[in-house]
């Protein structure tokens, strides 16, 4: 193919410019204190993002520069979550974007231990919580259309781990719920995908689900890239769904896996 033909079919956005296009998009991100939240709180900052950051427990390092309001608050409840979204409305003056990236796993251990409280407790932070973030955040975008990110686990169609059924279970759950929004909201012009992360280098693997340096080589090395992902690669991504580059995608589920499962 020659030189001149690939500049034919350049996309109109060069990926160079990006995050310029994000510049005063109203972001609220749901669960911004993970290491792929502060990524993506650094990214949209730098592009001049008005953003809402929303934690529960985790302290949030927030950059020294942009427009960032921080909300600490639990998402589990349907009013909370509906509280959430105004507050952030009222302050930014309308969402442009919900990305939700709270999750977490009550207690890591086999299916035979599971509790109903470890399922109720999985389902409401992974899959009810999310449903009702995105609800209000629809209803705010009915006239002026937006973007949903969802997130997933790239396990999730895969039995998920053998100690976070509950998590795994959940996570299935978004990807339908990513499919159903996505024909809801088409005709209002809001666009709703999620992302399905794989082994990524987070302190969540290390906290929570307590593996130790060797299971994690161990795990790294299952990888044909040979290597987890970072915080930063999974940013790149959100924020190429959030661009212009990505307005005629939506009910997608994408995994940044380093090709796992494959």
């Amino acid at each position: 193919m020659s030189a001149t033909t690939v500049s034919r079919r350049a996309p109109a956005i060069a990926p160079t410019n990006i995050a310029n296009a994000l510049t005063g998009m109203r972001v609220l991100i749901a669960g911004a204190s993970g290491a792929i939240g502060s990524a993506l709180l650094t990214r949209l900052a730098e592009a001049g993002a008005v953003v809402g950051a929303q934690v529960y427990q985790h302290p949030l390092p927030m950059p020294s520069y942009g427009r960032i309001q921080h909300y600490r608050t639990d998402v589990t409840k349907p009013a909370a979550c509906a509280a959430l979204v105004d507050r952030f409305a009222r302050w930014a003056g309308g969402v442009d974007a919900l990305v939700q990236l709270c999750g977490s796993v009550r207690r890591p251990c086999s299916w035979d231990q599971l509790t109903l409280a470890d399922w109720d407790a999985d389902l409401q932070v992974n899959l009810v919580g999310p449903f009702f973030l995105a609800q209000r955040a629809m209803r705010h975008m009915a006239k002026t259309g937006g973007r949903i990110i969802l997130t997933s686990t790239a396990s999730a169609q895969h039995g998920g781990g053998r100690q976070s059924i509950p998590y795994g279970a959940a996570k299935a759950g978004i990807e339908c719920l990513t499919k159903a929004l996505a024909r809801e909201g088409a005709g209002q012009g809001i666009l709703v995908n999620a992302i399905a992360p794989g082994f990524i280098d987070t302190p969540f693997h290390r906290r929570r689900l307590r593996r130790t340096p060797e299971e994690l080589a161990r795990r790294a090395a299952m990888v044909p890239l040979k290597r987890a992902g970072t915080p930063d690669e999974v940013a790149d991504l959100i924020v190429y769904l959030l661009s212009p580059g990505s307005r005629y995608i939506t009910g997608q589920c994408i995994a940044v896996s380093g090709g796992d499962w494959l």
